[in-house]
């Protein structure tokens, strides 16, 4: 909610609001003394994460915590079922890390893009996994998502060690970055789809059942 209120502060205000010293943006903050020049962003990032992201986090695990302790469960094989994701956001830091094109400064759109759909699609699995009572973990096909990573840190690595020439081209690279994850994840949404139009007999698009 407080981002969609970020996004229609902004249309108003333009976006250099944003990036001026809080105390110019905010007239009413200037007597504040003895504060460094802190862009508004900065305080609206801090506040964000205090009030939304924490508590979200906190509520989310608590959540948890009460189904784990209904069903007589294991928290810490709960809180396993992070793994995969902590292994994502930990191939994206290290691939951004050793880029000598910093893929992360200079091409962040096709890296969120590409980091979004692996994430929604290990998301995806996950629900699925839950509700089918499937098996959960990098031994089933969530590991998919992680398949790139090996092949873009090693290309990154080359630059590296070849004097900044890398064996692919790092662009080229994050662009088939993000095609494998579209691809992984509209495949394993149209499977869903298909095995559960299928399982009810039914289109699509259509609420009518299908002839025999």
């Amino acid at each position: 909610m407080l981002i969609y209120l970020c996004h229609f502060f902004t249309f108003f205000t333009g976006a250099e609001w944003w990036a001026q010293d809080f105390r110019k943006s905010i007239p009413l903050l200037g007597w504040v003394p003895l504060v460094p020049e802190i862009p508004v962003y900065g305080i609206a990032l801090c506040l964000m994460i205090a009030f939304a992201v924490i508590p979200t986090i906190g509520s989310n695990i608590h959540n948890v915590y009460e189904v784990v302790e209904a069903r007589k469960g294991s928290m810490l094989l709960a809180l396993a079922m992070l793994f995969p994701f902590s292994l994502l956001l930990a191939g994206v830091l290290v691939w951004s890390y050793l880029s000598l094109s910093d893929i992360m400064r200079n091409q962040p759109h096709l890296l969120i893009i590409g980091t979004g759909f692996a994430f929604g699609f290990l998301v995806g699995r996950m629900i699925l996994a839950h509700l089918c009572d499937e098996p959960k973990g990098l031994k089933t096909g969530m590991c998919m998502s992680l398949a790139y990573f090996p092949f873009a840190i090693a290309n990154a690595l080359t630059a590296r060690l070849d004097d900044g020439n890398p064996l692919v081209d790092e662009q080229l690279v994050l662009l088939m970055y993000c095609l494998f994850t579209v691809a992984l994840y509209m495949h394993f949404a149209t499977s869903v789809i298909h095995e559960i139009t299928n399982a009810l007999g039914i289109h699509c698009f259509r609420i009518t059942r299908k002839k025999a």
